[in-house]
């Protein structure tokens, strides 16, 4: 089995909290990684499956006095998909008190419906982890680096989601069953999507165009939704850990594009899977795309397990002047400019240069993002 590298940061805060929070997309393996810290077979060890519709509707029915039931006898509760709980926040104020209950997990595709201060507190402790689809380090550390690197054009295809990983021959199928199994369950209660239709639209229009500026206008006008509702949709999106989103970086120069944003999914699989693209490299006229994204969410992952959180911008000009990705942290800054070709020259913008002297910004290949991705 892959290791995660979140396994051991999740066996720590059980052990020094009751409540922990692990958040990630459906089919990442979040119940898998619970199952290595807790032996579900164990029967002071309690799962309530809120992704079971049958399941769900009990709790829902009974409330909390059927939460308070199910625990009797359990020094551990595992709530997955908790976020489709209505009753939940009382569940917890009834945990905390109970001398019992050793851990209350929840698993959950997007923030549950938890008090304000709970969260800032669950925050403010680390105790709000979120799980991705398999890294390249993750990967690379159970195949080896050099089998690994083999693999990076199949990865750029069809992503790392953990099924589509262990079962390659079979990798179209899952990774556009995930698309209908992941994206439309992610939103809690309060977030229902009530346009399907538009809102594939709106990812089919995101993925074709990764990278590049969007307009929550435009994007509204071609997929019949009005541009608050699109942003909003993006957002939760972001937030759910199915896109990153990009906004632009400026101090007020002339050209530099202000309030822009860009888009990036957080698995290659799934954005090739929203537009049907699954063709070889050799065949493809968005490699470049496919790898600024692979890139970025790789970099994105990283800094998320080693519990950083900087500010992350792209730099554009109206004259085409552009730095791919910019990170901010405690002050400290550095960009990249991104080329899958390794024989092709990469342009580090002299303009970008001459307005911020303190920003070094290098060039990164195929042959060199490992030491991006572990800076």
């Amino acid at each position: 089995m892959i290791e995660r590298t979140l396994e051991p940061i999740f066996r720590q805060k059980c052990q020094e909290s009751k409540i922990v929070v692990l958040k990630g997309a459906r089919r990442t393996g979040r119940l898998t990684l619970v199952s290595r810290v807790f032996n579900l077979e164990n029967s002071s060890i309690g799962l309530i499956d809120c992704s079971n519709k049958k399941e769900l509707q009990i709790f829902r029915k009974g409330g909390l006095d059927s939460l308070k039931t199910f625990s009797e006898g359990k020094k551990v509760i595992i709530i997955r998909d908790a976020q489709l709980l209505e009753s939940l926040q009382d569940y917890i104020d009834f945990a905390i008190e109970n001398e019992v209950l050793e851990n209350v997990v929840l698993i959950c595709s997007f923030e549950p419906e938890l008090h304000e201060d709970l969260w800032e507190a669950l925050r403010e402790q680390g105790l709000e982890l979120n799980l991705f689809p398999l890294s390249y380090s993750e990967s690379a550390k159970f195949y080896g680096l050099v089998q690994e690197d083999k693999e990076l054009e199949q990865r750029l295809i069809y992503g790392y989601y953990p099924e589509v990983i262990m079962n390659q021959d079979e990798s179209e199928r899952i990774v556009s069953e995930i698309i209908e199994s992941s994206i439309f369950t992610q939103l809690g209660a309060s977030e229902r999507i009530n346009k399907k239709e538009n809102l594939i639209k709106l990812l089919r229009h995101l993925a074709f165009n990764i990278g590049k500026v969007i307009s929550f206008n435009d994007l509204g006008r071609k997929c019949g939704l009005d541009n608050e509702t699109v942003e909003r949709y993006v957002k939760l999106f972001a937030k759910a850990n199915l896109l990153v989103l990009i906004s632009s970086y400026n101090n007020g120069h002339r050209y530099e594009l202000k309030k822009s944003h860009v888009v990036y999914f957080l698995d290659n699989g799934i954005r090739n899977a929203l537009i049907r693209a699954f063709q070889p490299l050799e065949f493809r006229n968005d490699v470049e795309e496919l790898w600024r994204n692979f890139v970025i969410s790789e970099r994105y992952k990283a800094n998320q397990y080693a519990g950083k959180t900087p500010e992350v911008f792209f730099w554009l000009t109206h004259t085409k002047q552009e730095v791919d990705y910019l990170e901010l942290n405690n002050g400290e800054a550095f960009g990249v400019k991104m080329s899958w070709d390794d024989s092709k020259k990469i342009k580090i913008p002299t303009s970008f240069g001459e307005l911020y002297p303190q920003v070094k910004v290098t060039g990164i290949s195929k042959k060199t993002f490992w030491t991006f991705l572990r800076k």
